[in-house]
């Protein structure tokens, strides 16, 4: 085990029994993917590096998911790398599976399928370093003490801010307002 891992040893992975079914009292079907009933899964991840970013777009899995052993994915394979950032999100399983909203202990909607794309957004411009600015965020973020999660997430706010802006709002992506905001994170 990595002494860099939020991870835990075997056996003390993040365990999710799925047996209850979905509010409308169905249970998942579907391919390879699919939940069953009593299927677990019980993987963790490791901390990123702090010089790599690579560890940052995707951390490296352990343990299974849907059945697959973490260790085994490609990060730099975007269908891979997206199946590891869906394993960051254990609590959103079923409803993914579902394509259903969900509510959080806070009461925000948040769409799971969206979610995990924004952080496969995230994970794009940090492989692509472009633009640079994003991992010199990460970095800067990292620097001031926050986890993976949390400088995702600001980072991913920023993300579906500009989403909005270019879809509903027709407004073209200003990238020099991106980096601008960047510059500007954590924010209040």
């Amino acid at each position: 085990m990595s002494p860099k891992s939020r991870g835990r040893p075997p056996g003390r992975g993040r365990s999710r029994k799925v047996s209850r079914p979905s509010a409308s009292g169905r249970r998942p079907t579907g391919g390879v993917s699919a939940w069953r009933a009593g299927e677990t899964a019980d993987c963790w991840f490791d901390e990123p590096l702090p010089d790599d970013r690579r560890s940052w777009a995707a951390p490296p899995g352990h343990g299974t998911y849907h059945g697959l052993d973490l260790e085994l994915l490609n990060p730099d394979d975007e269908d891979e790398r997206g199946f590891l950032l869906e394993a960051q999100h254990l609590e959103m399983a079923e409803a993914l599976e579902r394509h259903e909203e969900i509510i959080t202990e806070s009461g925000e909607t948040v769409n799971p399928t969206l979610h995990v794309t924004l952080h496969g957004v995230v994970a794009n411009q940090l492989l692509a370093d472009d633009p640079p600015e994003t991992w010199q965020t990460v970095r800067r973020l990292a620097g001031l003490g926050y986890d993976w999660h949390n400088v995702m997430h600001m980072i991913m706010g920023l993300v579906s801010e500009d989403f909005y802006r270019v879809m509903a709002e027709k407004r073209p992506f200003d990238r020099a307002d991106y980096v601008r905001r960047l510059n500007a994170l954590p924010g209040d």
